[in-house]
């Protein structure tokens, strides 16, 4: 019997398949790569979670961590052609400059605080607070 977590794609990513070229998702994202004070708490948490979760969850490493601010497409959308890359360019990236231009655009850096991560669907998230 498969479990929630059973996705045949996360499946694959477990075995160690990129999928390449089978998903293309478009995501505004923050903290990549997260700092190492985090990466040091967060591998012995992930070791865990490997141990703890079926074989069919997938336990992200370290070095693919990010803050997702929104997604703008879904990779299980699935692949994106070159032409289809540049139409996506082209309709987000003149939004995304008009906000950086924008008085309200954040100026230097800023930190997050990393919450107690939840379960949502069939994801585990880390939710952050400014």
């Amino acid at each position: 019997m498969a479990s929630n977590w059973a996705n045949p794609v996360v499946a694959r990513l477990a075995e160690g398949d990129d999928c390449r070229g089978e998903y293309c998702g478009l995501v505004v994202i923050c903290s990549w790569p997260m700092p190492a004070e985090v990466v040091q708490q967060y591998e012995p948490f992930r070791e865990k979670l490997v141990r703890a979760m079926p074989a069919e969850a997938y336990v992200y490493p370290a070095s693919t961590l990010h803050c997702t601010i929104c997604t703008l497409r879904a990779f299980t959308s699935g692949p994106m052609d070159s032409a289809a890359r540049e139409a996506a360019r082209a309709l987000y990236a003149p939004v995304l400059e008009a906000a950086r231009a924008s008085e309200d655009w954040p100026q230097g850096s800023f930190s997050l605080r990393m919450c107690k991560p939840t379960l949502e669907g069939v994801a585990g998230i880390f939710n952050y607070e400014d």
